[in-house]
């Protein structure tokens, strides 16, 4: 009767310690820095009452750039694309002679019309570096070699056209009218790189240093190594937000405002991806044929926390991660709503960092319209943009 009634409450405590450790909190952990409230998120998403946070993706359709009808039409690739309030999608081919390098389908994925001209002259463009859809639905293209910004309406008319040859090179347009730029120093003395975001107004006058980044410098040169993953800012822009990070071996990302007036920093702890025997030679594998630094590289033991960052009209961020959904092969998403809580996780997109810097090929994810729009490489090389329904409860 003892021995039994020892092993009743051994249980029970069992029970109450697994249902401590396994449940999500509700009471939001959080710092002051500088002035600065800091979101402390765990491991485990936190359970906000009233929010939904389980989400699931279900697909309606597919935009396949190996449609021979597709291709009869002049789209041979998928570089980068948007979507705009009315779901209407649109595709970038990297541009080129007597070709059309906007593609434009409907919500349901069938084409409508294509637009855009290569070349140097007015209204054309030779290389989009940046495309993107604001919240007004109009389509920018960002000509870094020309040193120009266009602007498309939806129906593909040039609405203005802005020369940047005498601006900061690379300057992004934001929502509120202003735009993004950011300036690079490497002191080799020291063995660092400064990566500097700045504000600019409507007449490209800078206006504001946002935030400075300092990681070490990619110093090439003869027997010297090269980090496999390569230290390098990203962010996402929302209608009324600017997030940054950097991703490496620490979670952390810092929200502002389009004023560039910093209002809060988003840490999360994480499970550290390890570099396996495996991943580096599958890694390696996906350099192109003619790269040198094969030999040069070198691998930290795990891989940086997080890869790239983006948002939904919601406010929403979604931070996706190393780590791989063994079912799907998609990346594992954080899940952040809108005050920078961490609410769930989510397998979406196809993240592949290596041929992301060394041939510039990005398969993005775009959260927008409750869906997900997933770019994707098929095994014969060609990509598919995959649409989701997005499904929260």
């Amino acid at each position: 009767m003892k021995r039994r009634s020892y092993r009743n409450i051994c249980s029970l405590l069992a029970i109450c310690f697994l249902f401590t450790c396994g449940s999500h909190r509700s009471q939001v952990d959080r710092a002051v820095e500088g002035g600065v409230e800091v979101v402390l998120n765990h491991v485990q998403p936190y359970r906000v009452p009233g929010e939904p946070s389980e989400l699931s993706l279900e697909k309606e359709f597919v935009i396949d750039a190996e449609d021979p009808g597709l291709l009869k039409a002049g789209l041979a690739d998928i570089r980068q694309f948007g979507a705009d309030s009315h779901g209407s999608i649109y595709i970038l081919q990297r541009p080129r002679k007597d070709t059309p390098f906007i593609f434009k389908f409907n919500a349901e994925g069938r084409l409508q019309r294509s637009f855009g001209r290569f070349g140097q002259g007015p209204g054309e463009i030779e290389r989009c570096s940046y495309f993107a859809i604001n919240s007004r639905d109009e389509i920018f293209c960002l000509d870094a070699q020309g040193r120009k910004i266009l602007s498309y309406s939806p129906s593909g008319e040039i609405l203005k056209e802005i020369d940047l040859r005498s601006a900061p090179f690379g300057a992004i347009p934001l929502d509120g009218g202003g735009f993004l730029y950011t300036e690079d120093e490497i002191t080799p003395d020291e063995g660092f790189e400064n990566m500097t975001f700045n504000l600019l107004d409507r007449n490209l006058a800078k206006t504001k240093v946002m935030h400075r980044f300092r990681f070490p410098a990619q110093l090439h040169g003869a027997g010297k190594k090269v980090n496999a993953f390569l230290p390098n800012p990203t962010g996402t822009f929302m209608a009324d937000r600017i997030f940054l990070g950097i991703p490496g071996p620490d979670y952390e990302i810092f929200a502002f405002d389009l004023a560039g007036t910093l209002l809060r920093k988003i840490r999360k702890e994480f499970a550290p991806v390890e570099v396996t025997s495996v991943y580096r030679k599958r890694a390696l594998a996906n350099l192109p044929d003619e790269s040198r630094v094969a030999d040069q590289l070198e691998f930290p033991n795990h891989q940086p926390a997080y890869v790239y960052l983006f948002g939904d009209e919601f406010g929403r961020l979604f931070v996706m991660t190393s780590e791989q959904d063994e079912a799907s092969g998609q990346n594992m998403c954080d899940i952040f709503n809108a005050s920078g809580i961490f609410i769930g996780r989510v397998a979406v997109g196809y993240y592949d960092r290596f041929r992301h810097f060394w041939e510039g090929v990005s398969l993005d994810v775009v959260a927008k319209n409750k869906r997900f729009y997933v770019l994707r490489e098929k095994e014969d090389g060609y990509k598919e943009l995959v649409v989701y329904k997005a499904l929260w409860k």
